[in-house]
């Protein structure tokens, strides 16, 4: 009777559980029902087979039937942990690892039942007569084991149910008592199981499908409103895979879950399952797709947070996601982007600096992290620059200070009582950005900023130059202080701020220039990178004839004549374009076709990568100056025959007078020979003088002089080779380095000149003539220094040699000096003299390096004797 009882129930149990079957259809969620479904299938064949195993007579069938039992009922572990998972919103049993690990155990387990006739390791079977006649197993240690992994992975399985449970009733005291009495009768058979190796009338198998069929009737036929009202198959995941804090809402506006994130965000330990307007109205008043920021106090903080409602995706119960995303941070680096961009917008603006740099701090007081913004001087003032900018305003003492925030009493007790290790004061010795957080240090200014909230200042150096320096002290209450994104932005507001500065005083140095090219007595007009006129002067416009108004926007070949050639505008286009200055003297016409004569200088203006962006044009009008030249020329050609023509014609009639003397009185007397021989003499003088001329006026009108370089050894042999020519010999010394630098070739002539007049000045014959050159150079410059032994030269010679100039009273003896001075100096270089009782000596100094040709302001010279 006994048996027929066990058979009965353990039969009654699995049929029980197959029926559940039919009301598993009504689950919606698709991995709830799958799951119980197959937890109710295995719990009914493993209660099925309990029944036939107590039905048949102890044997092989009965030892078969025993190990079936024993692999169905472990696969129901792993159904309850599926189905526990998915009633819970875990996603545990869709993943692919941990799908492969529980079915690498379960074969592994059902491996070594099925395997226990060979091994007998699992359990054993014996024979028991009481209450009735069965098979009753001996369990050995890999049972066990097994055993506690089972109850362990169930238990988990509890956990995640209560868990789901507890969250779901909130505080609303609605918790489902009757689930909570379901899940614990399911694992109630244990103790039977239990007890049976102790208590007789007991039977040692398994009872464990009986709990599982009472759960599943329970749910099934008694608690499936609460069973479904507390799942969480969609909407619990999707709350705890947000990243930020999520709400999920039924079609009914009620929150049905939220993750923790949320929970901190409204300032409740749990949410309660309440309509949304009742909990947070501000939330609750977003449109589906809508997106805007709120503000809540978080752990004593104010936190920005982008607040969005969004349809639920693919889910079954939850309609509605509504994401709070902290924005904190990225709130507070587009306000900081903002004050980048107003000290960027500040240079059309502003009128004074000064005034601009001390509001820089309550334009961080925006940002509501910041418990304090300080901007303090740092140094002596430094005046350099004066006229312009910041300089000529009224500058600050050098202890000033601007302070705003709400620890404005910390910046004052900073200002006068901190020490060295105070941040800002830090920054200000140190010179460069200095960051530390409150929590760090333990020193004066940190407990006192900490009664602030404050918990990280951040001090950056405002450095202009040649001018005061300031250092900003940012001090935030954020609890995690500054980060990369922040610091950096901070740090470059600060580096913009003197860029600022000096873009203003660029602007009004602009100003002035503009002032200064409008009052110009050039030409002047400025183009754009395609030639376009952008801007003329005063001085364009009475030289040419055309307006501001109607250059502007035209191509500067409304001042084309016709006389240049078309390789004249491409050589021009191609020096301009490489970044180089064109020079050259141009014809051009004027608005009413006059013809002028212009030196024409055009150089471009480059951006940072060497690019041409804009042009400026001088014209110099030369025409008046070309006028003068040409009739100096003629002038100088006509004088100069006339000059020979008339040398010509005194020596003709010297050597005659001397023949028709000598033809009367048979020889010249001596004192007339003494005068034709003086006659002669100055002639010569003459003619060399005109030859001079010649030279000095080819070699300074020459349009290559200063461009062409010849080795310095040059000199050297030039030198020598002028002495040889005079009689003479001469002593150079030339110094290292000299021999192979690149030098003015015009220096040759000038040494030449030199050394003439060294042998030329002195009274003895040129062979005893003792004369010394020598070449000597630094890096930038070289020096040419000629001695003799001679009487030396005046001292009026000596002033003009030196200075180049000459009156009346005060004049040079031959052009050969004027010669010397000349080229000197329109090399861009000096000559000194000195004389003694041990002779002459003269220094020429030039640069190595060439130099744009000037003009010498020097009138012509006076004609003289060559010493």
């Amino acid at each position: 009777m006994l048996r027929l009882s066990y058979v009965f129930v353990f039969a009654a149990t699995g049929i029980v559980c197959l029926l559940g079957l039919f009301g598993v259809r009504s689950l919606d969620h698709p991995d709830t029902r799958r799951s119980l479904a197959w937890l109710l299938v295995l719990s009914g064949a493993w209660s099925l087979l309990t029944a036939l195993q107590l039905a048949l007579q102890p044997g092989p069938r009965a030892r078969a039937t025993h190990t079936a039992a024993l692999v169905v009922g472990i696969a129901t572990v792993f159904a309850w942990l599926a189905f526990a998972s998915a009633y819970a919103g875990r996603r545990y049993h869709r993943h692919r690892a941990i799908q492969l690990s529980g079915a690498a155990i379960f074969l592994t387990i059902i491996g070594a039942k099925l395997t226990n006739p060979i091994h007998g390791a699992y359990f054993g079977m014996s024979v028991t007569s009481e209450p009735f006649r069965h098979l009753t197993p001996v369990y050995y240690t890999p049972h066990w084991i097994v055993t506690g992994f089972a109850y362990t992975a169930a238990g988990v399985g509890f956990l995640w149910l209560f868990e789901s449970f507890t969250r779901k009733s909130g505080d609303d005291n609605s918790h489902p008592h009757l689930l909570y009495a379901l899940v614990i009768a399911t694992g109630l058979p244990v103790v039977p199981f239990a007890l049976a190796m102790f208590v007789d009338p007991l039977v040692f198998i398994n009872y464990e499908p009986l709990g599982v069929a009472v759960f599943a009737l329970g749910v099934l036929f008694y608690a499936r409103a609460e069973f479904t009202r507390h799942s969480s198959p969609d909407h619990s995941a999707l709350a705890d895979n947000l990243s930020d804090g999520g709400l999920v809402l039924d079609e009914a506006g009620i929150v049905i879950d939220y993750n923790e994130q949320a929970a901190d965000v409204l300032g409740t330990g749990a949410i309660p399952r309440a309509p949304l307007a009742d909990i947070d109205a501000e939330l609750a008043a977003l449109d589906p797709g809508e997106t805007r920021r709120v503000t809540r106090a978080v752990s004593g903080h104010a936190r920005t947070y982008e607040a969005s409602r969004e349809p639920a995706p693919d889910a079954l119960i939850a309609e509605e996601i509504l994401t709070l995303k902290d924005v904190t941070r990225a709130t507070r680096l587009e306000e900081l982007t903002g004050i980048y961009q107003e000290i960027s917008e500040a240079l059309v603006n502003v009128t004074d600096p000064w005034e601009f740099v001390q509001k820089v701090p309550e334009r961080f007081e925006s940002v509501d992290a910041y418990a304090l913004v300080r901007l303090s001087t740092a140094g002596d003032i430094e005046q350099t620059r004066s006229g312009l900018g910041i300089t000529d305003r009224t500058m600050p003492a050098a202890d000033s200070e601007t302070a705003v925030g709400a620890a404005t009493d910390y910046a004052e007790w900073a200002a006068s009582d901190a020490g060295e290790s105070e941040p800002v004061r830090a920054a200000t010795v140190q010179e460069q950005s200095y960051e530390t957080r409150t929590a760090t240090t333990d020193a004066a200014w940190s407990r006192r900023a900490q009664r602030h909230d404050i918990t990280a200042c951040l001090a950056v150096p405002v450095s202009f130059e040649d001018r005061q320096r300031f250092v900003l002290g940012v001090y935030t209450a954020d609890p995690t202080g500054f980060d990369d994104a922040e610091r950096q932005l901070i740090e470059e507001i600060c580096r913009r701020i003197p860029e600022t500065i000096e873009s203003i005083d660029a602007h009004r140095e602009a100003l002035q220039y503009k002032k200064a090219i409008d009052h110009a007595g050039a030409a002047m007009f400025i183009t754009d990178a395609e030639g376009t006129i952008q801007y003329v002067n005063p001085a364009f416009e009475g030289l040419t004839g055309y307006t501001a108004e109607e250059a502007v926007g035209e191509n500067p070949r409304i001042l084309n004549s016709g006389e240049m050639g078309e390789g004249h505008y491409e050589q021009l286009w191609q020096t301009i374009l490489s970044g180089n200055v064109f020079e050259e003297r141009v014809v051009n016409e004027t608005k009413h076709g006059n013809r002028y004569i212009t030196q024409q200088t055009i150089a471009p203006v480059t951006d940072e990568d060497g690019e041409p962006v804009a042009f400026v044009a001088i014209q110099l009008d030369v025409t008046d100056k070309l006028l003068r030249e040409q009739r100096l020329s003629v002038l100088h050609r006509v004088l100069r025959h006339n000059l020979r023509t008339a040398i010509n014609v005194i020596d003709g009639h010297v050597n005659l007078l001397a023949d028709r003397v000598a033809d009367r009185t048979g020889e010249v007397p001596a004192e007339i020979q003494a005068s034709l021989d003086t006659i002669s003499e100055r002639t010569a003088e003459l003619a060399d003088h005109s030859e001079t001329a010649r030279d000095i006026e080819q070699s300074l009108s020459a349009e290559a002089l200063g461009t062409v370089y010849v080795p310095g050894k040059e000199l050297a042999a030039v030198a020598e080779e002028t002495a040889r020519e005079l009689g003479g010999e001469c002593t150079v010394a030339l110094e290292s380095g000299v021999a192979n630098r690149q030098v003015y070739s015009e220096l040759k002539r000038v040494l030449a000149e030199l050394v003439e007049n060294a042998f030329l000045h002195s009274e003895a014959p040129p062979s005893a003539v003792d004369v010394r050159v020598r070449l000597a150079a630094d890096e930038e410059r070289l020096t040419m220094t000629v001695e003799d032994d001679g009487p030396g030269i005046s001292d009026q010679e000596l002033i003009f040699l030196e200075e180049g100039q000459e009156d009346q009273l005060h004049h040079g003896s031959g052009l050969g000096l004027w010669m010397i001075n000349w080229l000197t100096v329109s090399l861009g270089g000096s000559v000194t003299a000195s004389t003694g009782e041990d002779g002459t000596t003269i220094s020429v100094t030039v640069p190595l390096q060439g130099r744009a040709r000037q003009e010498a302001a020097v009138d012509p010279p006076v004609a003289g004797t060559d010493g």
